[in-house]
């Protein structure tokens, strides 16, 4: 019985295994064709407690909002502003990184994603997150690039997107031209004692302003567009208590 038990063991093959098989080879030829992820991309958050008095009043005013984009300067270590005001000092390790990848030609996109005030002082702290990418062929650097600006617009919605992608969510971001952006949600770092979230999303106006910026419309054109913006919620709000 023994002996035909283990006839019947060797003769046995998962039903499913062709099917495993096959697409262990579809994996294996998409690695093939699409850059390692860990050697060519990184992306991270990183809190920044420490910020002059140019840093404080940009990221507690309105030019601070979230999602939008930064600047890192390789030669001196620091966060700036897109005309070059400075913002912050990167800490040592996350520079030399940060250099590193700058030397290598890399695309370095920091993006604000969080605005933390203390109570004590009235100083803010920042956390930023940074997506990077070494130099690609032209349809991937513009697939990665598609993808940074999605996460700015998941951080301008408040929600924190995870920036670390694995293999098969790389390449799918390359193969999707960057309109694939489905990394899952991650907790914020509770504050530290004494600090509180002073902005973890864009507001309506930040988002109505950053609209008129990026399509260069004037200031009377904002205006008219704030104030259609407000008629539209005055309506909305008395028709909901009275009418609907």
């Amino acid at each position: 019985m023994n002996d035909h038990y283990s006839e019947e063991t060797r003769s046995f093959r998962d039903p499913m295994a062709p099917r495993m098989e096959a697409a262990q080879k579809r994996r294996d030829a998409l690695n093939e064709k699409y850059p390692q992820a860990a050697t060519v991309y990184d992306g991270f958050y990183l809190r920044l407690h420490s910020l002059g008095e140019e840093g404080n009043r940009f990221f507690l005013g309105t030019e601070g909002s979230i999602g939008s984009e930064l600047h890192f300067d390789k030669e001196t270590g620091l966060l700036l502003t897109s005309d070059g005001r400075q913002l912050a000092q990167v800490p040592g390790e996350t520079a030399e990184r940060l250099i590193t990848y700058s030397a290598a030609n890399w695309h370095i996109k920091p993006l604000v994603s969080t605005i933390l005030l203390r109570a004590r002082d009235k100083s803010a702290s920042a956390e930023i997150a940074f997506i990077c990418w070494a130099p690609l062929e032209e349809a991937y650097d513009k697939a990665l690039a598609t993808f940074s600006l999605n996460i700015a617009h998941r951080l301008a919605s408040g929600d924190r997107a995870s920036l670390v992608l694995s293999q098969e969510q790389f390449i799918s971001v390359l193969r999707s031209n960057g309109s694939w952006f489905l990394t899952p949600t991650t907790k914020r770092t509770p504050p530290e004692k004494g600090t509180v979230v002073y902005k973890a999303r864009r507001s309506g106006v930040e988002r109505l302003t950053g609209f008129a910026l990026r399509h260069r419309l004037g200031c009377t054109v904002l205006a008219t567009l704030f104030w259609l913006l407000v008629v539209a919620s005055l309506v909305a709000l008395i028709g909901s208590l009275f009418f609907w």
